[in-house]
C-alpha cells in the first residue's frame, strides 16, 4: 500500500518534478560558489495603498498601518491569510474551527477585505485564497469608510496580488511538517515577446494536511494566472483568474464547557474542559467543501499631464457545502451528556465589484497637490439550501452515536447592492504641512426572502449616506512627522422605529493622533498612535413602544499602539508592535452591559515581535536565523457569570526559523512554531467553541529560485 507521502507525490507530481529538475540542474554546477548575500535590504518594508488608491510611504497615511511582505511570508512559512494576519500589530485572531477565523481590531470585528484596492463588502475570512498568489498584505486599523463604504469600524485588509514581470523568473517550494502537513508551490513569470509588452505569470499550489486534533483532514488546490499587456506606452491591461478548491473531512468547531449554575459549588461548575489538545468531539461524517473562482480585470491609462484613469473589475463565484454535527450546549454535570446540533447547508454566492477612479496632481497657489475622484459599486447575491435536524444527546466523548443528517432543501436567498462616489485631496499647505480631506456619498440596499416561493423583503436601506475623512501631517524634520485624523464608517440597520421606517445606520467614528518616523535613510520606520473610537446609533429597545427600537446605544474603544519595522543594522530585519486597548459599553438597551467591555474576547495588552538575521562573510554566508514572540493578556469567554471561570491568563507563544542557502538557487528552511509548547486557547467561546492553540510543530521547506 502506498504511504501518505507517496500518494501526495503522485497527486502533485508536476510541482515535485519542478523541484527535482531544480536540484538536478544544480548538481551539474561544479564547483558550487555562493553568491554574496544582500544583508542591507529592507525586506519587511514596502509602500502601501490601503489608505488610498496609490502606493505611498506609511508615513504619508495619517492612520495606523502595517504590511506583511512576501519576504516575511517566506521567512515564517506562512501559507494562509489568517497565518499572516496573526502577526500584525493590533489584530486579534481567534480560531473558529478548521475552516473559519474571527478577526478583531480595536474592539470590533474587522470584516473588510480589499483586493488590489478594490473594495469588497460582505467578504470575511471564512474562506480566502492562499498566500501563494499575493505579493503583500496591507492592514489599516480603524474605520476605512472613505473608499470602502459600509463595514464594522475595525479596519481594512488589502491583498496585493502578484503581477507578471518583464524578465523571466521561476520559483518553487516543497514542504513537510508536523501532523502530515504537506505543501507545494510553483511560480513562473516572464515575457511573451521581446519587448516584454505582453507578459504572464502562473502560480499553482497544493496542500494535503492533518491537524493536531484527531480525525480532521484537508486537501486543497490553488491555481492562478495573470496576463499584462501594454496596449500602448501609456495604457496597460491586466487580467487574471484564480481558482481554489478545499475539502475538509470531520471539520473541528471547538470544545464545549461544563454547565454553569450561579451559586453552585460543584468542582466543575462552568469550567473549561480538562482534555488533551488532540480531542475532537465533532462527528466523523462531517465535511466542509469550498470552491472559489475569482476573475480580475484592470485597465490603466496614464495621461500626458500626469493624471491616471483606472478601471477595475472583480467577480467572485463561490460554492460551499457544510455538513456537520457539533456541540450545541454545555456538558451536563450530572449525566456527563452533551447535546449535538446537526445541520447541512449548500450555498452559492456571486459578487461583482466595479471601481473607477481618476488620480493626479494639480497646482494651486504655487504648490502641487494631489487628488483622487472615483465611483465604485458592489453587488452580492447568495442562495442557500439548508436542513437542520433535531438535537441529539449522547454521552460526552461518543460523537459516533450522532446519526448523519439528510440532504439540504432550498431555503433563503439575499441580495445586497452598495455604491458610492468618493473623493480625496492631499493639499500641500506649506513645505512641512499636508492636509488630507475627503468624503464619500453612499447608497445601500439589502433584500431577502425566506424561501424560493416567498416575495423579496426590503431590509436595511440607506441613501446618500455621507462619510467624511480629514487628516493633517506636519513634518517636524526629515525624519519625524506628527499627524492627526478623523475617519468614520457606517453600518446599515434593519430594526424598525416607531412611526415607520428602519433605524439610521450605526456610525463608527475614530479620532487618532500620532507620530511616524523614518530613520537610517529610510531603512527603519516607526510609529506611535493614540486612538479613540466611538460607536454611535446602535439599536436600543424603545422603552415607550414595545417591539420598536431607537438609535441610542453607544460604545467606545480607546488605546495606543507603537510599531517598529525595517532593517536597523546590516543583516537585521524586524517588525515589532505593542497595543493597549480598553473598551466599554456607554449605553445599552438592557443597561446590564453599561460599563462592561464591548467584548471580553479582546485582550488589554498585545505584543508582537519578529526578527531575522542574515549572516554575511565567508564562514556563515547563506545562513539566516529568526525568532519571534506573540503575547496576549487575559481573555474571557463572557463578561459575567461563567466568564470568571472560562478565561485564561496572559500567554506568550514563541516561533523561530533557521534557513541555509545551499547555493544561489536552492535554500532549505526549518520553521518551529510554539517552540516551548505553550498550552493555551486561541479562542474562548463560552458554552461552545473553545479552541486550543496548536502545540509545538515544525515545517521543513526546500525552495528553488531562478
Amino acid at each position: 500500500m502506498k504511504t501518505r507521502q507517496q500518494k501526495f507525490q503522485a497527486k502533485h507530481g508536476v510541482i515535485c518534478a519542478f523541484l527535482a529538475l531544480a536540484e538536478g540542474a544544480q548538481a551539474q554546477e561544479t564547483p558550487v560558489v555562493l553568491e554574496p548575500v544582500d544583508v542591507t535590504g529592507e525586506r519587511y518594508l514596502s509602500e502601501i495603498s490601503v489608505g488610498g488608491k496609490e502606493p505611498v510611504k506609511p508615513r504619508e497615511i495619517p492612520q495606523s498601518v502595517s504590511v506583511i511582505t512576501r519576504e516575511r511570508i517566506e521567512d515564517q512559512g506562512l501559507t494562509t491569510l489568517p497565518d499572516a494576519l496573526r502577526q500584525v500589530t493590533g489584530l486579534n485572531l481567534m480560531g473558529n474551527g478548521t475552516s473559519q477565523t474571527v478577526l478583531r481590531s480595536r474592539g470590533f470585528t474587522l470584516n473588510t477585505l480589499q483586493f488590489d484596492g478594490i473594495p469588497s463588502s460582505f467578504v470575511t475570512l471564512y474562506q480566502q485564497l492562499d498566500l501563494a498568489i499575493y505579493e503583500r498584505i496591507e492592514v489599516l486599523r480603524g474605520p476605512a469608510g472613505l473608499f470602502q463604504g459600509t463595514a464594522d469600524p475595525g479596519g481594512a485588509v488589502n491583498l496585493v496580488r502578484k503581477r507578471a514581470q518583464k524578465a523571466f523568473a521561476a520559483s518553487g517550494s516543497i514542504s513537510t511538517g508536523s501532523w502530515s502537513n504537506y505543501n507545494t508551490v510553483a511560480d513562473v513569470t516572464g515575457p511573451f515577446n521581446e519587448s516584454g509588452s505582453v507578459r504572464g505569470r502562473v502560480v499553482v499550489s497544493a496542500t494535503d494536511r492533518e491537524y493536531f486534533y484527531d480525525t480532521t483532514k484537508t486537501d486543497k488546490h490553488l491555481g492562478y494566472g495573470t496576463l499584462d499587456w501594454d496596449i500602448t506606452p501609456s495604457t496597460t491591461l491586466s487580467v487574471a483568474f484564480a481558482f481554489q478548491n478545499e475539502h475538509t473531512d470531520a471539520p473541528f468547531t471547538g470544545l464545549p464547557a461544563w454547565a454553569y449554575t450561579a451559586g453552585s459549588t460543584d468542582w466543575n461548575n462552568g469550567k473549561l474542559l480538562d482534555v488533551p489538545r488532540s480531542t475532537n468531539i465533532n462527528v466523523d461524517w462531517g465535511r466542509h467543501e469550498w470552491e472559489s473562482r475569482d476573475w480580475f480585470a484592470e485597465l490603466n491609462h496614464r495621461f500626458a499631464n500626469g493624471w491616471n484613469a483606472t478601471a477595475k473589475l472583480r467577480r467572485r463565484n463561490q460554492d460551499y457545502f457544510f455538513k456537520n454535527g457539533l456541540p450545541n450546549g454545555q456538558v451536563n454535570r450530572s449525566t456527563g451528556s452533551l447535546a449535538y446540533q446537526r445541520y447541512t447547508q449548500d450555498a452559492n454566492y456571486e459578487q461583482d465589484v466595479f471601481d473607477l477612479y481618476l488620480a493626479g496632481t494639480f497646482r494651486l497657489f504655487g504648490r502641487e497637490h494631489r487628488a483622487v475622484l472615483g465611483y465604485n459599486m458592489d453587488t452580492w447575491h447568495q442562495s442557500t439550501k439548508f436542513l437542520s435536524g433535531a438535537a441529539v444527546t449522547v454521552p460526552f466523548g461518543h460523537p459516533e452515536q450522532v446519526s448523519e443528517i439528510g440532504q439540504p432543501v432550498p431555503a433563503s436567498a439575499s441580495k445586497v447592492r452598495q455604491s458610492g462616489y468618493y473623493g480625496q485631496v492631499r493639499l500641500r499647505l506649506a513645505d512641512p504641512l499636508t492636509a488630507i480631506v475627503g468624503a464619500r456619498v453612499s447608497d445601500y440596499s439589502a433584500r431577502s426572502r425566506a424561501n424560493p416561493a416567498a416575495p423579496w423583503v426590503q431590509g436595511a436601506k440607506t441613501t446618500d449616506e455621507v462619510t467624511p475623512y480629514a487628516g493633517v501631517i506636519f513634518d517636524v524634520n526629515k525624519q519625524v512627522s506628527l499627524y492627526a485624523s478623523y475617519s468614520d464608517i457606517f453600518i446599515p440597520q434593519t430594526q424598525q422605529k416607531f412611526g415607520g421606517g428602519v433605524l439610521e445606520p450605526r456610525v463608527g467614528k475614530q479620532y487618532e493622533i500620532g507620530s511616524k518616523g523614518e530613520f537610517l535613510d529610510g531603512r527603519l520606520i516607526g510609529s506611535i498612535a493614540y486612538f479613540y473610537l466611538h460607536d454611535t446609533n446602535k439599536a436600543y429597545t424603545d422603552p415607550d413602544h414595545p417591539g420598536f427600537s431607537l438609535n441610542a446605544g453607544e460604545g467606545e474603544s480607546k488605546g495606543w499602539e507603537i510599531e517598529v519595522s525595517g532593517a536597523p543594522a546590516p543583516g537585521w530585519n524586524i517588525q515589532a508592535g505593542y497595543t493597549y486597548l480598553k473598551t466599554k459599553y456607554l449605553k445599552d438597551s438592557t443597561k446590564a452591559n453599561e460599563g462592561l467591555p464591548l467584548s471580553a474576547l479582546d485582550p488589554k495588552h498585545m505584543f508582537k515581535l519578529w526578527g531575522s538575521y542574515r549572516f554575511g562573510g565567508e564562514t556563515l554566508n547563506g545562513l539566516s536565523v529568526g525568532l519571534g514572540a506573540n503575547y496576549l493578556s487575559e481573555t474571557k469567554g463572557a463578561s459575567t457569570g461563567a466568564g470568571a471561570l472560562r478565561k485564561q491568563d496572559g500567554y506568550t507563544v514563541v516561533d523561530a526559523f533557521l534557513s541555509y542557502r545551499i547555493d544561489k538557487n536552492l535554500s532549505l528552511s526549518l520553521n518551529a512554531n510554539n517552540l516551548f509548547d505553550k498550552t493555551y486557547y486561541s479562542r474562548i467561546g463560552g458554552n461552545v467553541g473553545n479552541i486550543y492553540g496548536a502545540p509545538r510543530n515544525f515545517t521543513l521547506t526546500l525552495r528553488a529560485t531562478y
